[in-house]
This record gives C-alpha cells, sequence and structure tokens, in this order.
C-alpha cells in the first residue's frame, strides 16, 4: 500500500472519470482561466520561466501513464478524466526541452489539447477539431500569449476539483523494474518521506504502524534486523542488500526519504535474500540538472521527549556548478542522546549522511553518489524471571541465588571460580555445565511423549541444594525445605549443581517496576559506515544502463556481564550492472527486458564468549537496586572474555572465533511481455554461483569440555571448510487489468538463499553440506484505485517456505533463514478524498510453522519441568515457589523433532490491524491518530507464557505557519501494557520485553 499524507498528494495528478468528471474539467478549466488582477504578474513571472527546460524521460505507452510522468518530472499538475484519455497512447518523449515542447509532444495525433487552469495546472481536453463531438470551445492555444506557456502557482486547491491519485505512483524498485504499485504482481507497502515525518516512523519497530507482516520481534530490547511475514527479512540500501545487523544498535530509519517493504522473497534482479521479505531504504538525496531547485534549502529541527529524549537534526541541500556540469547535493545529520524506558539503557547515537549528483559525469552517464555514517552506544536488556502470573497481574518471584559464587571477592565471576562453587556431577559437557543443564523430554509408560501440560509433578528438592541448608540451616530457618526430602525432576546428567537455586530466606513475591530489566548487557557500541557510487544512463527511457558500487562496514562490540561478549567486523563490496530495453510490437504492444549481473564480496569475521548464565539471578526488586550495575550484585555478575581472558587469574575464555568469506556471482534476467491491452507476464531468471570460506581459529576453549576441577579444553588448530555452491531462481507473474482500474495477479517464485547466520557467518558444517538454499511463494491478489483514483486498495493470499529441506537433522535446518512454511492473506486499504484528510487501514493474518519441526533446546522455568511449590501446611501458604529452584541458572527442555504441538512459530501474532487518520486544516494545524491491534501470541512455541492482545493507540498534532513547524506525537497514548517475545526460540517463555507506557515525543522545525 502506498502510505501517503494528503499534503504530499496534492502535488501530483488530478484524474476524473464520468459525465461529472469531464463536466468539472471544462468548468474548472473555463472559470479558472479567466483574466483577473494577477494576471500580468502571472504572465510577467511566466514568460521568464518560458525558457526553462526540463529533462523529460517519459517512455512510449498509455497516454494517462505518460502525464503522470510529466507531472512528476516537470511539477505541474495536469487535470484529466480518464474516459477521454481510454486507450489512447503516446510517444516517447525525451531530452531538454520545456513543459509545452513536452506536452505538444505528448498530445500530438491524439485528439487532445492542453491549456492553463491555474498558475501550477493545466488541463487537457478534447481538441475541438480533432474531436467533433466535444462539448467544451476551443482555447487560442498558441495565439494567446497567456496561453502559450504554463504558469506556476503555489496550489490546485482553487480547482475544487478531486486531489491527485493513488494510480500514479510507481516503484522502480520492488521487482527491479519501473511499474505502477497497482500494477506491481507482489505485496508492496511505499512510505514517503512525508509519512515517514508524519507518523514518527523513525525505527524498524515504528513499521507495524503502517504496514503489515512488519512486526518484530527483539534481540535484548534492541531491534536491528526486521521480521517481514512472521520470518528474517533483508534491508536494502538504495536497491542494494545491507549485512545482516544482529542487534547491537537499532537500525535507524530518519534519514530515508522513503521505504519500500516487500513482503516474499527477492526478485531475481537482486540476487540471494532472505525468505520474508525485504526493505528498501532511499536516503535523502539531491538530483541534478536543470530541474533541480535554485537555491538552497533545509531545514533544522529539535527534538525532546519522554525518557529524558534529547536530538537534534538537520537536511540542507541545492544545487552546485562544478565547471559545466550540473551538480546537486544533500547533508543530513542528527544526534539523539536519550534514556529508554528500560531503566539504566541509553541510546547515544549520531547519524551523518551526504549525497551528490553530477549531470552528465561522462558521456551520457550521471554520477549519484553518497554516504551514510552511524556511531551508536546502547545496552542491552530483557525482563526476566517471565511467568503467566507476571503478565497477569505483575507477580514477581523474588530472591538471590543461594551459593556465592564471587569465591575471589573480586566482584564478578570467572570460569575457575563458576565450575568450583557450582560443581558438576561427572565430565562437562555441552549441557552438563555449572549454571546449564539440559533436562530431556518426559514419556509415559509405552514410551510416548508427554504434552507439556502433562508432565508430572515431582516432589522434593535437588541434591544439592539439600546438602548446602544441612551444611547452612539459617538459610532454611523453618526447615520447610528440608523437610522436602531430596527429589525434585533430575537432568539428563542426574545432579542439579548448587548454583541453581535460590536462597530460600530471600524468596517472596512482589509486584514487578516493568522499567527493571534484569537480563541486562551493558555496553553495546556499533560503527556503520555505507557508501555508494552510481554511474546511470537513463537519458533514453527505451535503453537504460546502471553500473552501482556500493560498500557497507559494520564495527560491533557488545560487553556483557551475563556474561557475553563479542566483537564483529563484517563488511561487504558489492558492484552490480544493469540493462533495460523497451520494445514494441507493430501492433503497440510493449516488450521490456532487464538483464543484471553482481559480483558480491562479504567478510565476516565474529569473535566472542557466550554464557548468559546470569539471566535470572538478578533480584529487580530488591531493596539494594543499583541504577548503575541495573541491580547486578557480584554474585550475578560474570567476566567475559573481552575484559579478562585469561581463566588463571579470574577470566572467562573466548569460546567462539570464526571467519566467513563469501564470494557470489550472479546473473538475472526479467522479461515484461504486454500480452494484450489488458494482460501482461512477467517472467524472471537467475543463476548464483558462490563460494563460502569459514575458519574456526585456533585459541578458543570449549567451556562444555574438561571437568570442574580442570574446566575447558583449547583449541589447538584451525578447522576450515571451503565450497563452491550454486543455486537458481525464477519468477513468473500473470496480471490482468479489469473495469474500473482492477488489476488481478499471480505470482510463482523460488529463489535462492544464502544460509548465513544473523551475525553473517556461515556454519562450518553448513558450508560443506551446502550453504545455498532455496524459497518459495505462491501469492494471489487483487490492487486497484477506484473511486477516480481516490480509494487504494491491495488485497493477497500467499503461502511461501524455505524448500528442500527435508530432514530435522539437515544441519541448516536452524539457519537465521529458518525451516518455515507460512501461509496467510493481507488487505490494504488508503482512502484520499481530498487534500485535507487522508485515512488507511491494513488488516493481515500470517501462521508460520517450522518444516520440519527440528529438535532444539529452549530455555525454560523448574514449574515447566515439573518441581513443585515448597506449602506451608499450617498457612497453605507458598513459601518457597517451584520456579526459584532454577532461578540461578539456565534449565534447557530439549524439544525432540517433529512433535507437531509445538511446530507453531511464536513470538509474532497472528492477526494484525493497523489504521492511521490525518485531518488538516487551512489554518496550518494537522491531527493524527492511528492504532495497531496485535492478538494475543505466547513468549515461545512451547506456548508456557501467553502474552494477551493489545490495542495499541498513537496521536500527534502538527502545526504549520510560514518556515515553522511544531508537532506533538503521543505513543500508546491510552498507555496499554503489552509485552514482545525475544528473537529466536532458544530463550523461550522466560524472557520478553515490556514496551513503553505512554510517551512524548515535540519537535520544532525551522525551515530554510
Amino acid at each position: 500500500m502506498p502510505f501517503l499524507p494528503a499534503r504530499r498528494l496534492a502535488r501530483g495528478i488530478v484524474k476524473l472519470s464520468g459525465l461529472s468528471g469531464c463536466l468539472a474539467v471544462f468548468t474548472g478549466a473555463t472559470v479558472l482561466a479567466q483574466p483577473s488582477a494577477s494576471m500580468a504578474s502571472d504572465r510577467a513571472w511566466s514568460e521568464a520561466e518560458r525558457a526553462r527546460a526540463f529533462d523529460f524521460r517519459i517512455p512510449p505507452g498509455a497516454l494517462a501513464d505518460a502525464l503522470d510522468r510529466f507531472s512528476e518530472q516537470s511539477g505541474l499538475q495536469v487535470v484529466y478524466s480518464l474516459e477521454w484519455l481510454e486507450r489512447k497512447r503516446a510517444p516517447v518523449v525525451a531530452g531538454r526541452m520545456s513543459a509545452e515542447q513536452a506536452l505538444d509532444s505528448l498530445l500530438q495525433g491524439s485528439g487532445m489539447r492542453w491549456k492553463r487552469v491555474t498558475a501550477r495546472a493545466v488541463a487537457v481536453v478534447p481538441d475541438a477539431e480533432s474531436s467533433p463531438d466535444a462539448s467544451a470551445p476551443r482555447a487560442s492555444g498558441a495565439d494567446d500569449a497567456a496561453q502559450s506557456h504554463i504558469p506556476l502557482m503555489d496550489s490546485v486547491e482553487a480547482l475544487a476539483l478531486p486531489q491527485p491519485r493513488w494510480s500514479n505512483l510507481h516503484s522502480s524498485f520492488a521487482l527491479g523494474i519501473n511499474k505502477r504499485l497497482i500494477e506491481t504482481p507482489r505485496a508492496v507497502t511505499l512510505v514517503q518521506e512525508e509519512g515517514l515525518d508524519d507518523n514518527a516512523v523513525s525505527a524498524i519497530d515504528d513499521l507495524a504502524r503502517v504496514a503489515p507482516g512488519t512486526f518484530t520481534p527483539t534481540r535484548f530490547g534492541i531491534q536491528g534486523g526486521i521480521d517481514i511475514r512472521g520470518v528474517p527479512g533483508d534491508i536494502f540500501f538504495r536497491g542494494m542488500k545491507r549485512l545482516n545487523l544482529q542487534g547491537h544498535t537499532p537500525s535507524l530509519l530518519s534519514a530515508a526519504s522513503s521505504i519500500e517493504i516487500v513482503r516474499g522473497p527477492p526478485s531475481p534482479i537482486y540476487g540471494m535474500g532472505r525468505i520474508g521479505g525485504y526493505i528498501n531504504m532511499v536516503p535523502r538525496a539531491g538530483r541534478a540538472g536543470p530541474a533541480s531547485d535554485e537555491a538552497t534549502r533545509g531545514w533544522l529541527e529539535a527534538t525532546l521527549g519522554s525518557y529524558q529524549h534529547r536530538e537534534a537534526s538537520f537536511d540542507v541541500g541545492g544545487p552546485l556548478q562544478l565547471g559545466e556540469r550540473s551538480a546537486s547535493y544533500d547533508l543530513y545529520g542528527s544526534v539523539v542522546d536519550s534514556n529508554s524506558y528500560a531503566r539504566n539503557v541509553p541510546l547515544d547515537i549520531k547519524v551523518f549522511q551526504g549525497a551528490l549528483s553530477v549531470e552528465p559525469m561522462f558521456g551520457r552517464f550521471r554520477l549519484e553518489t553518497g554516504l551514510n555514517l552511524q556511531a551508536s552506544r546502547t545496552a542491552g536488556a530483557l525482563l526476566g524471571r517471565v511467568t503467566q502470573a507476571l503478565i497477569d497481574d505483575g507477580t514477581y518471584v523474588r530472591g538471590t541465588p543461594l551459593v556465592n559464587l564471587d569465591l575471589d571477592g573480586s566482584q564478578a565471576i570467572g570460569l575457575k571460580e563458576l565450575n568450583t562453587a557450582s560443581p558438576v556431577s561427572g565430565a562437562l559437557g555441552p549441557n552438563n555445565q555449572p549454571l546449564r543443564q539440559a533436562w530431556t523430554w518426559p514419556t509415559d509408560a509405552q514410551g510416548h511423549r508427554l504434552l507439556l501440560s502433562q508432565f508430572p509433578t515431582v516432589p522434593g528438592i535437588p541434591r544439592t541444594m539439600y546438602d548446602y541448608l544441612v551444611a547452612h540451616p539459617e538459610a532454611d530457618p523453618t526447615g520447610l525445605l528440608r523437610g522436602q526430602g531430596v527429589g525434585g525432576p533430575r537432568p539428563a546428567r542426574g545432579a542439579v549443581p548448587a548454583g541453581f537455586a535460590l536462597d530460600p530466606s530471600t524468596v517472596s513475591y512482589d509486584t514487578l517496576d516493568r522499567r527493571r530489566f534484569a537480563a541486562y548487557e551493558r555496553d553495546l557500541r556499533a560503527d556503520l559506515y555505507t557508501a555508494y557510487v552510481d554511474l546511470i544512463d537513463d537519458a533514453d527511457p527505451d535503453a537504460t544502463m546502471k553500473n552501482q558500487l556500493f560498500t557497507d562496514v559494520m564495527r560491533q562490540y557488545k560487553s556483557s556481564n551475563q556474561p557475553f561478549g563479542t566483537e564483529q567486523t563484517p563488511w561487504v563490496l558489492e558492484d552490480k550492472f544493469t540493462l533495460t530495453r523497451r520494445l514494441r510490437s507493430a501492433s503497440g504492444l510493449e516488450r521490456s527486458f532487464m538483464v543484471s549481473t553482481n559480483l558480491r564480496y562479504t567478510d565476516a569475521h565474529t569473535r566472542q564468549c557466550t554464557g548468559d548464565f546470569s539471566t535470572h539471578r538478578t533480584d529487580v526488586m530488591a531493596s539494594s537496586w543499583d541504577n548503575g550495575r541495573n541491580g547486578m550484585t557480584p554474585n550475578a555478575t560474570f567476566t567475559n572474555c573481552l575484559e579478562n581472558s585469561d581463566i588463571p587469574s579470574g577470566g572467562y575464555p573466548v569460546t567462539y572465533d570464526e571467519r566467513t568469506r563469501l564470494l557470489e556471482l550472479g546473473t538475472g534476467a526479467l522479461l515484461d511481455l504486454e500480452l494484450s491491452p489488458h494482460t501482461r507476464l512477467l517472467l524472471g531468471a537467475r543463476l548464483d554461483v558462490s563460494r563460502a570460506s569459514t575458519v574456526e581459529y585456533a585459541g578458543t576453549t570449549d567451556v562444555g569440555a574438561g571437568t570442574s576441577a580442570n574446566p575447558g579444553v583449547l583449541a589447538t588448530r584451525d578447522r576450515r571448510a571451503s565450497a563452491w555452491d550454486a543455486g537458481a531462481s525464477w519468477s513468473a507473474s500473470l496480471t490482468r487489468s479489469l473495469p474500473g482500474n482492477l488489476h488481478l495477479y499471480l505470482t510463482a517464485a523460488r529463489a535462492s538463499v544464502v544460509l548465513d547466520g544473523n551475525d553473517n557467518i556461515i556454519d562450518r558444517a553448513v558450508v560443506e553440506a551446502g550453504h545455498i538454499g532455496q524459497s518459495t511463494l505462491f501469492e494471489a491478489g487483487i490492487k486497484g484505485a477506484p473511486l477516480s483514483g481516490d480509494l487504494f486498495f491491495s488485497a493477497a493470499v500467499y503461502r511461501q517456505q524455505r524448500s528442500g529441506i527435508h530432514s530435522p537433522t539437515d544441519v541448516s535446518v536452524a539457519a537465521d533463514a529458518t525451516s518455515t512454511r507460512t501461509r496467510g492473506w493481507e488487505l490494504e486499504l488508503a482512502w484520499t478524498p481530498s487534500p485535507h484528510f487522508s485515512a488507511s487501514f491494513y488488516a493481515a493474518h500470517e501462521k508460520t510453522v517450522f518444516d520440519p519441526n527440528y529438535s532444539i533446546g529452549i530455555v525454560v522455568d523448574a514449574r515447566t519441568l515439573g518441581f513443585a511449590d515448597v506449602v506451608d501446611p499450617a498457612t497453605g501458604k507458598v513459601v518457597y515457589p517451584a520456579e526459584a529452584f532454577l532461578y540461578g541458572g539456565r534449565a534447557i527442555l530439549v524439544l525432540p523433532a517433529g512433535m507437531r504441538e509445538y511446530e507453531e512459530k511464536q513470538g509474532t501474532p497472528n492477526r494484525q490491524m493497523g489504521f492511521n487518520l490525518q485531518l488538516s486544516s487551512g489554518a496550518g494545524l494537522k491531527f493524527l491518530f492511528g492504532g495497531n491491534y496485535f492478538s494475543p501470541t505466547y513468549a515461545s512455541r512451547l506456548k508456557v507464557v501467553r502474552l494477551p492482545q493489545a490495542y495499541v493507540f498513537n496521536a500527534g498534532v502538527q502545526w504549520t505557519r510560514g518556515a515553522w513547524q511544531v508537532q506533538l506525537d503521543g505513543r500508546n497514548v491510552f498507555n496499554a501494557r503489552y509485552y514482545r517475545a525475544k528473537t529466536g526460540d532458544r530463550l523461550g517463555d522466560v524472557t520478553l520485553t515490556a514496551m513503553p507506557e505512554a510517551n512524548w515525543l515535540l519537535s520544532v522545525r525551522r525551515s530554510f
């Protein structure tokens, strides 16, 4: 769905239909073309404009489409009746010429003529000589000096005619070929600059306000990447695919002039991509040429808001003269200094973006180049100790760990201390570690797997906890826990280590402060560098060439005392050459084709240590809560490899040091055939050849090997894998135009996908097995712009999946391009009956299942496993909740492969709706109101914790006077309490994000 405010729409095309539309054009033309007191000044100013040349690139085709292109390229408005232009064609108009010359060329031989109706609009009406039946009088045309040119004015509102229509909006990105949105055979949403600004769309999370299928779970509260239709998608920058952004910094959208969201696998032109879909960010940029602005323009803006939000931004651009070459530039910058809803989570971001356009640069080629720089510092945080009671009424299980792990008093726990204070039974293993234990899925007497609700409750307390309480009876003054005896569900390796239990003397219930997040990642930093150099020859719209050189560099750092420490340094360099040709048969039918070839090289290196044992060790409601440490005590703080990687001196070693180099070479083609005036066929094909090389460097330590007395085994040699792989892609779309400006389409596609992780690393085992996968899409839909274009709607049903995976033991089954199958439908509506009012609405339903449903270890709490509450028999009061037995570490339940009861992907609401209303007045006031509905969902596919439905409403008011604009935006204005799941399945139901309550932003902008 194109998402544009009414004010922007007031700069486009006015199309009318029916007898009333014809009469309106003639009435408006006749009345408004009468001489007035201002005519002399209009005429004098317009005479100067007559020499102004525009750079027109209008391909041959339907006359209505050609007039739309004329309006876009000249900035003038055109009024016409659709009935008058039906079946009329226009020739190619290309080159530098005046607007009058272009209109004369477009209308030559069509039986139509143009007539000035206001200072910024012309009407296209039947020529009386060519159309004897026309009822309008012939204007004097070239004989009348006042009508021999097109004067310009500020508005067409005086026409009292319907305003510009949705049907003329084009997309050159969605499929790689320029088409009107209503003719594009895919589900696409376009959000342009003013729509981004008016609806305060500045981050990935905000896209769900305006586009279906973009609800994205968080990674420790940060949304770097995007999910589309419930699975990971790609982010493009000016049509070039960016690196995966794991979640060390939010993806900012404030520097974009437009964003296009395409659902489903990528077009064959774009190369290998993810299953869910992709968004394209077009940065604010200048455009050189005679049609450029004649003066420098821009704005300065200051913003204040909730959570100590302070922001300053600017945008400036204008023309340049570089010798004999025309040029233009645009510079954008923003500095954000803010806190977050989660306490002690800063959001400090600096962005600079520049763009330069030079025309001509080399021969027929123009240059478009630019860069985007972003530096950020933040922290990650999730709620811990999540239970259904916490979601329902805020009931929180309090308590601090029973056993002290900080043996040396250094205020942080190292690997050696951890194993000494909380030893395991037997040898260490991947799921047999001091604070990491796995439980197998229970079965009945016949060996059948039980449902989660059928897990038996096993009374008693773990042996290590019982022994500790016997040695320290002061921790169990009533003796109730010792009285339970030894018992409880046992992990696969036989014993729960001592570090898991909470201290009974500190355990109680409390009401959670939703702004205190226990799973805390202290320091996240990211530097992002993106640059492009494009050479474009599109002077002849029937024969274009483009070469795009693109690079994306990321430097990401995380230091967390969970523990987790990582340094990621991926970069990519890509060159893509695209050639297009448009031909016309003797019968007048179009044949267009596009060929694109690209060479892409990615180098990704990640060095890190992982553990995250402290997710639940912090009691966020403790009276000792310290904002500086986010409540983390020495007994909940672990050192990480970025702080100290030396095990003997109390450090935690590097556990992962991996690098992937990926070379991709691909060629794709699109063929767009007009089979008849109402039927089009779009065919695409692509072949990608790729070489992946992954090395696991020596020097890392496997902390799940050795013994508690001597933990960790050092890797003494590199392990490498290299392999070539290839993948074929294809697509086919059939579109049928119907009366009433309706368009039916059917699309089938198969696309190749790189099986990398969200850190751009391809696992060594995946390289050996084949690093290119496949996805498929089947989609059917209808789009239209009836009511003379006042209304836009798009409806689609679809099925998409990762294909070619037949076994749940496939090594790539859990790659970031997950093995999933999704079915759903989407509906979008946009209505703009006047320049003062617009409304939009979307509804979507989707269901995603894992196919095949592979085995995975999911973090759960003790109650889920079958531990029992300890109850005081005298009062019936729970004195030790079951969850407290394991909140000191990570308990993992191994979900067996193939259990259909747990195959559905959770975390993304199945049903979503959104709406936005805008109402503006002539006094410079604009009122905005919108909202979203998110249906209930579960925090993970085990379906232990159910997140309730949410109704979230947003409101804003904008006041513009002269060069000043003031805007107040309110988010979640009715203070809905709702939650969002974490990305992935492994953290299960025990952690998630509490979404912000009512909050506000106030911005003041001065334009110049």
